[in-house]
């Protein structure tokens, strides 16, 4: 598979500064995320795994629980936000979903641990996201 610019809002995908989150971060309002891999995977083709840089996405993320967005800032200079859809914390985990360019994303957060992990989902193209969260 060849590497293509795909810019797909934000991800959510998804960033983490710190590999642990206090406890205390599932009450927070905001939560920052870097991303440390990611899967591209396109249709009958190929997956690759690469950098946010090289997929044209963002390397951190901003959760704002309160305002239910998440916000990113790209290399390029880039900024956006996405609206969470659905936000729903069950146990240790913080569960987002949303919307974004007529594409599905999710994110679950550990907030004992700060793990993270996130999809993007298209017509023909997937990402698989990881990566850790802390609060701010």
């Amino acid at each position: 598979m060849r590497k293509k610019n795909y810019s797909w809002g934000l991800l959510s995908t998804l960033l983490l500064a710190s590999p642990f989150m206090t406890a205390n971060a599932s009450e927070t309002g905001n939560i920052v995320c870097s991303t440390v891999d990611i899967i591209a995977c396109v249709d009958n083709v190929a997956c690759v795994k690469d950098t946010a840089t090289s997929f044209d996405l963002p390397e951190f993320i901003i959760v704002d629980k309160e305002k239910k967005v998440i916000r990113a800032a790209y290399e390029s200079g880039h900024k956006g936000t996405s609206n969470v859809k659905s936000m729903e914390q069950q146990g240790d985990h913080l569960i987002l979903q949303g919307v974004e360019n007529s594409r599905g994303w999710s994110i679950s957060i550990d907030t004992k641990k700060g793990d993270m992990s996130g999809s993007l989902v298209g017509e023909g193209l997937s990402f698989l996201i990881f990566g850790n969260c802390t609060a701010l």
